[in-house]
């Protein structure tokens, strides 16, 4: 599963054009409309339910939410983040640290930072967009990231050229008016391209001690963070592939790219065991297929890994305590109340 922080998401219903008050908007993915924010900074949404969020705001011919969005950002609605990025030398540096440290705010996309001769550089993020609320988050990632580096900057960032590779929105004036470049769509990929001497310019807020101290505190998060998506990088693909049989550890570990013994001691750091983990997917995969009675017993039996009811039913049992059959029914009863 790939995720979002709740910060993005409440910063998204805000500049909502749709007729539906931000709260309606969170309160459809089970976000409160305000969070503390020790809560805030540990809460995360699930990355089709913040593109459900983005369609959602948006009328059918409004383009213009990822530069309202960028326009609302500041440094500070990404904690630690955002000050690194402000006390960062130069524009430069603070987009590299944007490029390690994204993680914290989403594991939805990959950014990669291409040095180029002469010395500018060019972005580019890759995410899956076949839908229209990832293809407005890839604009509102560039939006972002150029409203942050204007502000690490304390004047405006204009980059050389912005490219998309979706499809060209019916109105591009909002993009073109926001990023102060020409944006191609229909591109071969998504970059920002930032010449030498924007990425030479000097920080506003440029402090080499306080950088230091929190370089040293981001790379702590980054790290609990990188295990954190482990877990549930094992979890997810666990749930995958559970109608072919539960996978092995082996397969798990190729399809992460690491070999079986580090898959073994991440997990073992994290509190965790592939065994505990393919129980839990079973389990909520089952329970999740039980409460919508278009599954039959069999088939969800078989969606989990199962190769006959009886061996589903006897599993279900120890785990819960009860059979799957009483489950489904006190679970219709609690639908219909």
């Amino acid at each position: 599963m790939t995720s979002v922080r709740s910060s993005v998401v409440r910063i998204v219903a805000r500049v909502a054009s749709a007729p539906v008050p931000p709260e309606e908007l969170l309160a459809t993915i089970g976000l409160a409309p305000d969070a503390d924010p020790v809560r805030a900074a540990q809460e995360r949404v699930d990355a089709e339910d913040y593109y459900d969020v983005l369609e959602r705001a948006t009328l059918p011919h409004d383009d213009g939410l990822p530069y309202r969005y960028g326009a609302l950002l500041r440094p500070d609605d990404f904690s630690a983040l955002g000050l690194g990025l402000k006390t960062a030398d130069t524009v430069g540096d603070a987009l590299r640290r944007l490029v390690r440290y994204i993680v914290l705010l989403s594991d939805s996309l990959e950014y990669a930072l291409l040095d180029e001769p002469g010395g500018g550089a060019t972005l580019t993020l890759s995410r899956p967009a076949p839908r229209r609320g990832a293809r407005l988050a890839n604009e509102c990632a560039f939006a972002a990231v150029t409203t942050m580096l204007s502000e690490a900057a304390g004047r405006r960032v204009v980059p050389r050229a912005v490219t998309f590779s979706h499809p060209r929105p019916a109105s591009i004036t909002d993009a073109h008016s926001y990023f102060g470049c020409p944006v191609t769509f229909d591109a071969p990929r998504n970059a920002l391209e930032l010449d030498a001497a924007t990425l030479a310019i000097r920080g506003r807020l440029a402090d080499q001690g306080l950088s230091s101290f929190l370089i040293a505190h981001l790379e702590d998060l980054r790290s609990r963070e990188g295990e954190r998506s482990l877990v549930d990088a094992v979890h997810a693909t666990i749930t995958d592939l559970l109608p072919d049989g539960p996978p092995t550890r082996a397969v798990i570990a190729r399809r992460l790219g690491m070999s079986e013994r580090t898959l073994h001691r991440r997990l073992a750091e994290q509190g965790e065991t592939y065994q505990s983990l393919t129980a839990r997917a079973r389990r909520e995969g089952a329970e999740a297929l039980l409460a919508d009675s278009r599954h039959s017993l069999a088939e969800v039996a078989f969606l989990t890994g199962f190769s006959d009811q009886s061996a589903f039913q006897r599993a279900f049992k120890g785990w819960t305590g009860r059979t799957p059959a009483s489950f489904r029914n006190d679970a219709a009863g609690t639908a219909t109340r």
